[in-house]
């Protein structure tokens, strides 16, 4: 009986180690390494190959740009944004110099704006009661006058702005009423394309007024309100906004939770056009079916941050993105005590190489990049040749990358000064590689993440609030 046991125990041993051996190898055609699907990535490296005679050790795709072990973005909405709050709080998010608030903490974090207020809300937006009509946006009101335009166009090509908080502000008290038209669409559209305004991520806001909101249309009988992605509704306009560049959709689904594997999930709109929906941070967890406990207000920031949530995206290896709403306190200083302390926190975290704090576009499409990504190796004259070839978007498409699609694509590799990476049968110039140390996995080589910027970009302008 004790025979029989072992002869089988080894039968089991033997067939896992067949299976292991299958999974794991790559595809080989002669002396190039082509690798099969990186989608299903769950750890912080791809592969696991031993050294061989005829095959050195096999470069692998680390999960996120070195040194980080996580990485994270605040995607605030424009709700209650005025000029004023926008200022103080990225000169101290944005900028390392003092600030009403204190040293700034250098963080590459962007905001969306609106373009309209066609709000009939009778709220105040900032001190000393200025009204919901100052919020800060392109135009003024719902019609063609410029207000705050020529100060969003500077800050979507400074970086401060990166995303579109649907076309405007469109709450009102009767839900059944909107001020959306389609000819606003038509117009905002126009003036960003215009000013070379180049914005990927569309967030879709607000209560039920906001027909331009497309994201969930047909998930529930509450989002049937959405008519931005019909095509025989008077307020359709996803003809115009993904051919312009939009994305990346926060599809208005509330989230518990804080840390993914992956941001991103394909969403098909009711005009067949598909986009990339992204989750965010937006609630604890729900104490009783259907009771939301919202945290997204600025004065949640320091639960959001907490030291259990950064060090939970730490060891697990993953993304995160918090909902936020920056400009919701009308006060002298916009950003909380405790706010301030959690986001010095996190800017500790970013510095010592554990979080890479991004923008919200700037995560995502690293995000994309880094599941998609098509590539293999050659090996020749010792040595070790990445050719990428594609990125397999199998919602916009394959494309090859350019630099800034690639930017902090990180491989590892047993000899960093004998690693070449090319696009295409090009070797990327050597200004935009980094070659790194061992991380307690391997040593790796580094298409540059972009360089910090923590210029003060802030702007005045007479009657903008």
């Amino acid at each position: 009986m004790k025979k029989f046991v072992r002869l089988l125990f080894a039968g089991l041993l033997t067939a896992i180690v067949l299976v292991l051996l299958l999974v794991l190898t790559p595809i080989k055609s002669s002396n190039v390494v082509v690798f099969r699907s990186l989608q299903d990535k769950q750890s912080i490296y791809t592969f696991t190959n031993h050294q061989t005679k005829s095959h050195p050790i096999i470069i692998e795709l680390r999960k996120f740009p070195f040194p980080y072990k996580a990485m994270l973005a605040i995607s605030s909405d424009a709700d209650h944004e005025t000029l004023r709050k926008f200022n103080l709080i990225h000169e101290f998010l944005n900028t390392t110099q003092m600030t009403p608030m204190g040293r700034g903490v250098g963080l590459d974090i962007a905001d969306s704006f609106f373009m309209y207020n066609g709000s009939d809300l009778h709220a105040f937006v900032d001190d000393h009661h200025t009204p919901i009509g100052k919020e800060f946006t392109y135009f003024k009101g719902v019609g063609d006058t410029r207000y705050g335009a020529k100060i969003i166009d500077a800050y979507i090509h400074d970086g401060w702005l990166d995303s579109m908080h649907t076309y405007g502000d469109f709450n009102m008290k009767n839900h059944a009423q909107t001020r959306f038209t389609r000819k606003l669409a038509v117009q905002a559209i126009q003036a960003l394309q215009a000013a070379h305004d180049k914005v990927t991520v569309w967030i879709d806001h607000g209560n039920q007024s906001n027909v331009d909101n497309f994201g969930s249309y047909g998930f529930s009988r509450f989002y049937n309100y959405q008519k931005g992605a019909l095509p025989h509704s008077p307020y359709y306009h996803t003809d115009l906004l993904i051919p312009y560049g939009i994305k990346f959709v926060w599809t208005d689904r509330n989230s518990s939770v804080f840390g993914h594997q992956s941001m991103i999930y394909p969403v098909k709109l009711p005009d067949g056009r598909e986009v990339w929906g992204f989750w965010r941070y937006t609630n604890g967890r729900e104490r009783r079916p259907g009771v939301i406990r919202w945290l997204w207000s600025v004065d949640d920031l320091a639960r959001q941050l907490s030291p259990k949530h950064l060090r939970a995206i730490i060891a697990h290896h993953q993304y995160a993105i918090l909902a936020q709403h920056f400009c919701a306190d009308n006060t002298v200083l916009p950003l909380p005590q405790n706010a301030r302390d959690r986001l010095r926190l996190l800017a500790r975290e970013y510095h010592d190489g554990k979080i890479l704090v991004a923008r919200t576009s700037r995560l995502l499409k690293y995000n994309v990049t880094e599941r998609f990504l098509h590539y293999s190796v050659a090996h020749k004259n010792n040595q070790r040749i990445i050719h990428i070839s594609a990125v397999r978007d199998p919602v916009f498409g394959t494309f090859t990358p350019t630099i800034d699609d690639l930017r902090g694509i990180t491989f590892y590799t047993p000899d960093p000064d004998n690693t070449i990476i090319e696009i295409g049968n090009t070797p990327i110039a050597p200004k935009f590689i980094q070659k790194n140390s061992d991380d307690g996995i391997a040593s790796s080589v580094s298409i540059k993440w972009y360089k910090p910027d923590t210029a003060n970009y802030s702007l005045t302008q007479p009657g903008v609030w």
